[in-house]
């Protein structure tokens, strides 16, 4: 901590944290590229069943569950050895909106099956020079910054005011019981589904994202431990950090970058190096794809729903899970409600449409 203290004074306190940010996002953004991590992808193979023509490798299965268990092993150590103070963070408190929680995961369930992707595979795909992917950050930006601070948030605030409880001790704990259960029979059923491939490479990968969880803990709590520049707690996320980085962009002479900033920067340059790396680098635009369309609205329904409910599929799962927030359990739920109902016919027969062509 003396070091710490001794940087802080030398380079400021904003400087060094939105510099470990941009470290952290750089590793998440390579350890993403390298391991196609994708909570989607997860939902996906959970819901695929034993169909034939649908089962597949449970690589993001078994990556998710890996990463939640670490990330909740590693916050709960760190927090242990002194390392961390989770106690400020956004997800660490008691009350929870039960409303907002279910409808904005389920909003951004549609949203991230809409846009093929949720944003931190976005980040990713970006990074490879997928414009869709790029596209739809720039939207998904736009619409959680209107959500946070815009002609969004008055609709936002009112539904998070709906059935705004306060857990008793017992039923969070409960939850987070639960929800170990069932990180432990997602990774049973993924073994049982024949494992993923490369299950030495991919539980390396697994664990190296859920140990950056703690990771940001650190930095925003330890490092941005500061009377004068208070530094929001927070652990890795990507709803608000690219909300953020779009105000950043736009009013980079009036405000000094934080934390978001650098993780969104760095997971970019992460991405785009391991693809450059590994000859994975290719621009794709929208030829052969989905209607823009799809994309747009998926970000819309990510940008609202991952500001109503407080945190994306990195931010509940794996953040949420580790400073023990029970709710990660309806999240969980919700994501899955959102991206399953997709597949129905409603939906499915929506979304199937041809756009009409038109000559401007």
């Amino acid at each position: 901590m003396e070091l710490i203290l001794e940087w802080r004074d030398i380079f400021g306190v904003s400087v060094l944290v939105v510099g470990a940010a941009v470290i952290v996002g750089a590793a998440f953004g390579w350890l993403g590229e390298r391991s196609d991590y994708c909570a989607r992808s997860a939902y996906d193979e959970l819901l695929a069943g034993n169909h034939v023509g649908l089962r597949r490798k449970p690589n993001q299965l078994w990556q998710l569950s890996l990463a939640s268990v670490t990330a909740m092993a590693g916050v709960f150590l760190a927090q242990g050895l002194g390392w961390i103070n989770i106690d400020d963070a956004p997800l660490a408190g008691s009350s929870l909106n039960l409303c907002g929680l279910f409808v904005g995961t389920y909003m951004f369930g549609v949203g991230m099956g809409l846009s093929r992707g949720c944003i931190s595979r976005l980040v990713v795909l970006t990074g490879r020079g997928n414009i869709r992917a790029l596209t739809t950050l720039v939207f998904t930006a736009l619409f959680a910054w209107t959500s946070i601070s815009g002609v969004l948030a008055l609709p936002r605030v009112y539904m998070s005011g709906i059935l705004q409880v306060e857990l008793p001790a017992e039923i969070s704990h409960l939850m987070m019981v639960l929800w170990i259960v069932l990180l432990l029979a997602i990774a049973g059923l993924a073994l049982r589904r024949g494992g993923p491939d490369q299950i030495v490479r991919r539980t390396g990968l697994a664990l190296a994202i859920g140990l950056l969880v703690p990771a940001c803990f650190f930095i925003t709590s330890s490092i941005g431990a500061d009377d004068f520049e208070p530094v929001l707690v927070e652990g890795l996320r990507f709803t608000g950090p690219i909300a953020d980085t779009l105000g950043y962009l736009v009013y980079s002479t009036a405000f000094a970058p934080k934390f978001g900033v650098g993780l969104i920067f760095g997971a970019l340059a992460g991405a785009a190096a391991s693809a450059a790396l590994a000859g994975r680098t290719k621009i794709e635009g929208f030829a052969n794809a989905p209607h823009p369309l799809s994309y747009i609205t998926g970000a819309f329904f990510m940008g609202f729903g991952g500001v109503l409910a407080g945190g994306c599929t990195v931010g509940w799962l794996l953040s949420g899970a580790s400073v023990l927030n029970g709710g990660v359990l309806i999240a969980f739920v919700g994501f899955m409600a959102g991206n399953f109902s997709l597949r129905l016919r409603t939906f499915s027969g929506f979304l199937n449409r041809q756009a009409v062509p038109t000559r401007v």
